[in-house]
């Protein structure tokens, strides 16, 4: 298996789970002492977790958007009773 795919298959399957990930990593890249391997891991993976993280989103707004309609519900902004 290569790296690639080590790295995309070992996603978290809870969307926390990767978010709590990348927050680490930022931790790590921010920090004084990292070498250029570890840094160049570090933004691989971070690479995967964020189009992970970003397409899990898409998919519960378009869920969330699905739903809405489904029910009928209209979603322009808030109204005011004098309206």
């Amino acid at each position: 298996m290569s790296k690639k795919q080590k790295a995309q298959s070992d996603i978290p399957s809870k969307f926390d789970d990767a978010l709590k990930e990348l927050r680490e990593l930022m931790e790590l890249l921010e920090s004084d002492d990292i070498t250029v391997d570890t840094l160049t891991r570090a933004i691989r993976r971070s690479a995967v977790l964020l189009k992970h993280c970003q397409s899990e989103l898409q998919a519960t707004e378009e869920e969330v958007k699905d739903l809405i309609e489904e029910l009928g519900i209209q979603s322009n902004g808030p109204t005011s009773e004098s309206d």
